[in-house]
């Protein structure tokens, strides 16, 4: 059994007064992949003695094992392997990557605030420009809507079909990525053929699909905040979490949009079994009843 954590999932288990049990139920039994997003993210922690501490025990879960790509490496490189009709496999970090991921797992008390502050500018550099986009989004799909050119969609699954069935415009999307990563043209009628060799394209497609229904479409509750933790939207850093699903046999978050926006998401995933997306409760009630 194969589990990957999502970071929230990560600080939840270092905070456990059941941590020694559970970290080794776990290390004992199943095999623990961590991501580069766990690095990094905790990276970006404020107190140094937490920060060092959620890095050995990030440590401890790897076994020494490499981090697995940051999301979007991740899939760029699937494409480039794709386009060279490469296998591929668990898809760790590169050469060029390891020294810094080595020095943070193994030397943390070295990393300093200016990385810490490299690591927040890299967040809000994905985080900000998403949240903008949809802010003005939502004012084009309203109009269209009120103006009557077309039907709200119900559900988000209605929208992700919507777009599933639209190769021009997934085509729009996917091609100019895929000529960047790999130097060549993709061609429409390869489109299929892509999204069916590498599944996380269609993952990470959906979870914009997801973002647009709920930021831009939906009629309440479609800002990015809400009154509560579970009414606040996922970021694109959650998002991109979906890529991992292909990679492990149960996500663990503690997050609980993101939780949520993952099970719609899995439906994509063609890991068999069905991975399986755990609260980090839900994960810590199956271990101590063992």
């Amino acid at each position: 059994m194969s589990y990957c954590f999502d970071t929230s999932a990560v600080n939840a288990l270092h905070d456990d007064p059941e941590r020694e049990a559970i970290t080794t139920g776990l290390l004992a039994t199943s095999t623990l992949l961590i991501t580069a997003l766990n690095v990094v993210e905790v990276c970006a922690t404020r107190c140094a003695n937490r920060r060092s501490s959620l890095l050995g025990l990030l440590k401890r879960l790897s076994r020494n094992r490499a981090p697995l790509q940051i999301p979007n490496r991740l899939l760029q490189s699937l494409t480039v392997a794709y386009g060279k009709r490469q296998p591929v496999g668990l898809v760790l970090i590169d050469s060029e990557e390891a020294g810094i991921y080595w020095a943070a797992l193994h030397e943390p008390s070295k990393l300093g605030e200016d990385l810490r502050q490299e690591v927040l500018r890299w967040q809000q550099n994905y985080e900000e420009p998403f949240k903008q986009v949809f802010l003005k989004a939502r004012e084009n799909f309203q109009l269209i809507f009120k103006q009557g050119r077309t039907q709200r969609p119900m559900s988000r699954s209605a929208l992700i079909r919507h777009y599933c069935r639209d190769d021009g415009f997934l085509f729009s999307y996917v091609g100019p990525i895929y000529k960047r990563a790999t130097g060549a043209e993709l061609s429409l009628h390869e489109l299929r053929g892509l999204l069916l060799a590498v599944p996380e394209w269609s993952l990470w497609l959906s979870g914009w699909a997801l973002s647009v229904y709920e930021r831009c479409i939906q009629e309440t509750r479609y800002g990015a905040g809400g009154t509560g933790k579970s009414r606040k939207k996922p970021g694109t850093l959650d998002l991109w979490c979906a890529i991992y699903l292909t990679r492990c046999d149960c996500f663990v978050t503690a997050d609980i949009p993101q939780r949520r926006a993952l099970r719609i998401l899995n439906v994509f995933n063609p890991h068999q079994p069905r991975t399986r997306i755990l609260s980090y409760d839900e994960l810590r009630e199956r271990l101590l009843l063992c």
